[in-house]
């Protein structure tokens, strides 16, 4: 196209305005509005046409005044405007016939707006573009359109862009004109949509915060207006060194508040070290101190706001859970949930899965998942609120959520008042800094994992291996595998907090993190009743005597190398009674047998004890039972019980859950 010659520049400013001047007087078909009503006129400032109509995204910004714009990728390219549009000083003009620019004949189709790229997830599906546009205040406003909206009504694509603040103009053609100028505008850059906040895949190469920050990629997108919507405290006050100086170091000489800061910490290494989710449970009376502790914990990721209440159904707590992967999940009041739903949430939200619920085809609907961090508090604790509604706790149950007297240390649940004339005065200061400084240290240390994931995973596995070896040594640890559980989630907890020590991120010292959790793992170990320990040994106990008094007259040896064992003389009794089989290995009971074993118990409830404690090895999916090997008649689904719990018979505790190769082998 030729270039501008100065005496066309008022007669082109003449011609634009007095078209849309002409446009004003019609009536939009898609909004139903006078255009008189609506102010899309273009303003009668000169416009400068540039030598080549194909111009780059940045002149669109740039010839509409804003200087500032940020482009997607620093110093990133923009896509050139499609053929028949051009960009002008207050937004973008239009040929007539949106196809071909001619001198003289530009219309004035809208305010500045940017296809800043292409998305989709990484699945390579669910296409569409981000789009940018600035509303008349000035202010930027970026929403994700699939292409399926792009290729809808031009109508429906006008009131959504107009609902950003994009100025069009009027008629059907501005419309049409509008969708053309989006549908054929191209750009090379590409963008990765998500769903979940967190960690966006097992590679941990990005993290999504819940006010939409990407740390560790500029060309990740959040798609989950609920997932954000739930996550909006996640917001950031004062500076990091502010947080450090009036919280952090405030916690220091106080295990719980220590311990609570570390578990914050701890969200994002889940993911990293392969663990699952967990937490504490910080029990005591009432104005101790114990909400003080989760609202400084909540202040490492955002607003005291984040720190919400045990007063939900299991379903709610679903998507409350979903906004916390990778962080942390403070609830309060335990004593405001229903004990039934506590009976499902406790499971639920440390193994991070959803209900199973079925979508409108029948099939399986997808659900959220997560790996979180849980602070809970209350004056009751987890046992007794089920006992409440006459449930008793499980085992997995009690080192989900470990117990931590909260209540009883020097000043409630502090040991340390900082100069403060009260713990009243004392929590009242430490809830002021958090309210005034937060958000900066959680994202803060996700940035230092993502320097040097593999430093971080080593420092935390050397880390969680010190601090096995420390309560070892100085602790009298009971040989029970729920306690081996609960020493592994603290041991998590305090590797987080000398992590985030050594990133130089908490204003404690070294190894004060290692010293809180152990303090915290003596609590826990002195206060339990270690109800759902005594649970599993009971169990176990009860399978060991029925062994003992049946396994050579009522277990019938299945393997042909076996013959030789097996008395001809007790073939017929065995026909007649036989409580199961075994092999050198295992023992296979039959349900009939297995309900004898643990008369007057939970059969179920006594396969799960085991199977806890590595005994029992359950069956596939959710089957506790297994089915029977091929050399088993109709190979029926029995109770698959390791020959070695008779080895530990003697010993007062549970086995490590562990693996056998062979034996697993020979049960298929």
């Amino acid at each position: 196209m030729s270039p501008r010659k100065e005496n066309d520049v008022a007669e082109l400013d003449k011609i634009i305005s007095e078209t849309e001047r002409e446009k004003s007087a019609e009536i939009d078909a898609d909004t139903g509005r006078a255009d008189a009503d609506v102010q899309h006129l273009a303003p009668d400032d000169p416009v400068e046409k540039p030598a080549d109509v194909r111009q780059t995204g940045t002149d669109v910004l740039a010839l509409a005044g804003d200087e500032t714009s940020t482009l997607p990728r620093e110093n990133a390219e923009l896509p050139a405007l499609p053929d028949g549009f051009v960009a002008g000083s207050r937004g973008i003009l239009r040929s007539p016939d949106a196809y071909q620019v001619k001198d003289g004949d530009l219309i004035w189709l809208c305010s500045p707006i940017q296809v800043l790229g292409l998305i989709r997830d990484v699945s390579g599906c669910g296409w569409g573009r981000l789009i940018e546009v600035i509303d008349p205040d000035g202010r930027k406003h970026r929403r994700v359109f699939a292409e399926s909206e792009l290729a809808g009504s031009p109508g429906k694509l006008r009131r959504q862009l107009a609902d950003l603040g994009l100025r069009i103009a009027s008629g059907n053609d501005a419309s049409k004109a509008l969708a053309k100028l989006l549908n054929s505008w191209w750009p090379e850059m590409r963008y990765t949509s998500t769903k979940g906040l967190g960690w966006t895949d097992d590679k941990c190469g990005a993290f999504v915060l819940g006010d939409g920050r990407v740390l560790g990629a500029d060309d990740v997108i959040l798609q989950n207006d609920a997932a954000a919507a739930m996550a909006s405290e996640v917001r950031s006050s004062g500076a990091l060194e502010d947080w450090k100086a009036r919280v952090g170091a405030l916690c220091e000489g106080n295990s719980i508040l220590i311990g609570a800061v570390s578990l914050a910490f701890a969200g994002p290494l889940l993911q990293l070290l392969e663990v699952d989710g967990g937490g504490l449970h910080l029990r005591g009376a009432s104005s101790r101190g114990k909400s003080t502790a989760q609202k400084v914990a909540v202040s490492v990721w955002g607003r005291p706001s984040l720190l919400r209440s045990w007063r939900a159904t299991a379903n709610g707590l679903e998507a409350t859970a979903a906004s916390c992967n990778a962080t942390m999940l403070a609830l309060d009041e335990l004593g405001e949930v229903a004990p039934n739903d506590l009976n499902e949430a406790v499971y639920m939200l440390a193994n991070g899965t959803a209900k199973m619920r079925a979508n409108s085809a029948g099939g399986a609907k997808s659900s959220p998942g997560w790996r979180t961090m849980i602070l809970s508090s209350g004056e009751i604790s987890v046992a007794a609120k089920l006992a409440d509604g006459g449930k008793s706790a499980k085992a997995g149950q009690n080192v989900r959520l470990l117990d931590i007297c909260a209540d009883a240390r020097r000043f409630g649940a502090f040991d340390d008042l900082h100069a403060a004339q009260s713990p009243a005065e004392f929590a009242d200061r430490l809830t002021a800094a958090a309210a005034e400084c937060h958000g900066t240290a959680g994202p803060a240390f996700v940035e230092e994992l993502l320097r040097d994931r593999e430093q971080a995973i080593v420092f935390s596995t050397r880390a969680m291996t010190a601090f096995n070896d420390g309560a070892r040594d100085r602790l009298d640890i009971p040989a029970d595998g729920q306690v081996e559980r609960g020493l592994k989630r603290l041991a998590l907890i305090a590797a987080a907090g000398e992590l985030a020590t050594h990133f130089g991120l908490t204003g404690w010292p070294e190894g004060a993190a290692h010293e809180a959790a152990l303090d915290l793992l003596h609590s826990w170990i002195e206060g339990s009743d270690h109800a759902a320990q005594s649970e599993v040994r009971k169990s176990v106990e009860r399978t060991v005597r029925f062994l003992k008094g049946h396994a050579d007259t009522h277990f019938a040896w299945y393997k042909p190398e076996d013959k030789a064992r097996y008395k001809p003389e007790d073939e017929a009794s065995e026909a007649l009674d036989i409580a199961g089989w075994r092999d050198r290995d295992t023992f296979l009971f039959r349900a009939e047998a297995w309900k004898e074993a643990h008369d007057g118990h939970d059969a179920t409830e006594a396969a799960r004890h085991l199977k806890d404690a590595g005994y029992l090895i359950a069956g596939d999916g959710n089957n506790i039972r297994r089915k029977a090997p091929r050399l088993i008649p109709g190979r029926p689904r029995v109770y698959t019980v390791r020959a070695s719990i008779l080895e530990a018979a003697d010993t007062d505790g549970c086995a490590e859950r562990h693996t056998d190769g062979e034996s697993q082998a020979d049960l298929r």
